[in-house]
């Protein structure tokens, strides 16, 4: 019954890591702007508008393999810390 309990802790002791790794993969507007093709980088509503719906495929795909990578990290460190409760635990507390 530990393993459950191990998961959430790993969970709730690594979400402090969502936000400098949603900026890592993601960065802010004009980073991601740029990453996805959009030249030069809009600043009012209309230009974004009209760039994001010539470039969708550019901007979609861009989205998914950040978004791919987000999650791998983030599960990456769960495990990590995951495994680290469990073996701590299962050294120190039980036989």
């Amino acid at each position: 019954m530990l393993h459950p309990y191990a998961f959430l802790t790993a969970v709730l002791v690594t979400a402090p890591l969502l936000a400098p790794l949603w900026r890592l993969f993601f960065g802010d507007w004009s980073h991601f702007a740029y990453d996805a093709g959009l030249r030069p980088v809009p600043d009012q509503w209309p230009d974004i508008k009209r760039q994001l719906s010539a470039h969708f495929a550019s901007i979609l795909a861009t989205s998914i393999v950040d978004l791919m990578g987000f999650f791998l990290a983030y599960a990456a460190i769960v495990a990590v810390a995951y495994h680290t409760l469990v073996w701590t635990a299962g050294f120190f507390f039980l036989d």
